[in-house]
């Protein structure tokens, strides 16, 4: 599998460069900071952010110029904000490469953040708090964060809240940026044809020039910690719905554990894909589910499992209690145990669609970033599958055992009941 990406410094600003035999290139941005690292009266900010920074910029400043610019050429950009990090990229024509780099270094380097556009754009992302308010997926998804991540940052809902966007300012915006914003805390990632790297790194080295002389000191990050948590945690959110949206979470573990390959296979097996126990079980075999299945989080410093599935409301108590029966038997002592043979067509399953990830450009780049920035290197392809394939039965088995713990289980329900009566 070619990958053959080489790490560049630029000041403190670090360059990630793929060479890749495509007719577009594209430059992405990530910044090591999310909704983590914002308190009860900056919620929101980094998301806020990621929305106003393409209202204007010192070469874009009219509120359309960077759509227009990009769109003249066919291009495609997008941002996004996590609990760890943001992300900005622009995709364009290889012939465009200079184009992509000066849009992405305009949004995260010279952002105007205009007042004239500020109370809209407030308006638009309480409309988006709304709307996934609304949507009970979602509802049951930021409820159970809430309760596994507690009365924290990670807790909280990454757009924020009514009160701290209500009361969010611009002047506040630009404090988040200017703390966070800053070279140590930042990588620039190129994938493509874009040419030679001498001829790249100008670009770039222009573009991004207010972070190539960037001085600054990244600051210091949160630090997450569990509470004690003895028993299951439960909540309802009562709507007439026809459908109960649920969603679960275990305590996970880092990001940096090596047990993190076991754990890609035990997600195949638990809920990720066809093959799974929980399409199987519950789809396939009762008809109780649609979409149902699991997926999971890895932070510097914690870590979770979810499932998530919308369930029919006359067999909410069944579903539930058969998916913690599935999910806590995983390790061993019944019939829902990991088998041999499992892992071994997990381990095929994780390998083919590897592959197909290497197809997509922003995969690539997006993965070295988080590699770099997280880890503090990039893993070749060859060092995952070879990490993949060494992973056994029993690593497997130790780790859901780990993991799938009662006591340490969150459960949220969005729908049509006044009470929960299953029994975990």
């Amino acid at each position: 599998m070619r990958f053959l990406p080489k790490v560049h410094e630029l000041g403190k600003l670090r360059v990630v460069l793929v060479p890749e035999d495509r007719e577009s290139v594209t430059v992405r941005v990530m910044i090591g900071t999310g909704s983590r690292e914002e308190d009860d009266r900056e919620a929101g900010s980094a998301h806020f952010l990621e929305h106003f920074v393409f209202k204007g910029t010192q070469k874009f400043p009219g509120m359309f110029d960077i759509n227009e610019a990009v769109e003249r050429v066919g291009g495609a950009f997008n941002a996004y904000t996590g609990q760890n990090e943001m992300g900005f990229w622009v995709k364009m024509d290889k012939k465009h490469a200079s184009l992509a780099a000066q849009i992405v270094g305009q949004v995260v380097t010279k952002p105007i953040l205009p007042q004239a556009h500020f109370d809209k754009e407030r308006g638009t992302i309480l409309e988006e708090l709304y709307m996934y308010e609304d949507r009970p997926s979602s509802k049951a998804a930021e409820e159970c964060t809430k309760l596994l991540f507690g009365q924290t940052s990670m807790g909280r809902s990454i757009i924020g809240t009514v009160k701290s966007l209500q009361e969010m300012t611009v002047e506040s915006l630009r404090a988040y940026w200017d703390k966070w914003f800053v070279a140590e805390n930042m990588i620039v990632g190129v994938v493509g044809d874009y040419g030679s790297e001498k001829e790249i790194l100008e670009i770039l080295n222009k573009e991004f020039a207010f972070l190539v002389n960037d001085e600054r000191k990244s600051p210091v990050k949160n630090k997450f910690e569990w509470s004690d948590q003895d028993q299951p945690k439960v909540n309802l959110t009562s709507r007439k719905a026809e459908q109960a949206a649920v969603v679960m979470a275990f305590r996970g573990i880092t990001e940096s554990d090596e047990r993190r390959h076991a754990l890609e296979l035990l997600n195949i097996i638990l809920g990720n894909g066809w093959m799974s126990r929980l399409i199987r079980e519950v789809r396939e075999e009762r008809g109780w589910a649609y979409a149902i299945g699991s997926d999971f989080d890895l932070f510097t410093d914690t870590g979770a499992v979810f499932v998530g599935a919308g369930l029919p409301k006359n067999k909410l108590n069944e579903a539930i209690e058969l998916i913690v029966e599935i999910a806590t038997g995983l390790w061993g002592g019944s019939k829902w145990a990991v088998k041999k043979e499992e892992v071994k067509v997990a381990k095929d399953t994780f390998r083919g669609r590897f592959s197909l990830a290497f197809d997509k450009p922003e995969k690539v780049l997006g993965s070295a970033l988080w590699d770099l920035m997280f880890r503090g290197k990039i893993y070749t392809p060859e060092e995952i599958l070879t990490s993949i394939e060494k992973v056994s039965l029993d690593e497997v088995r130790d780790l859901a055992k780990e993991i799938f713990q009662k006591k340490y289980l969150s459960i949220a329900v969005v729908g049509d009941y006044k009470r929960l009566d299953f029994k975990i």
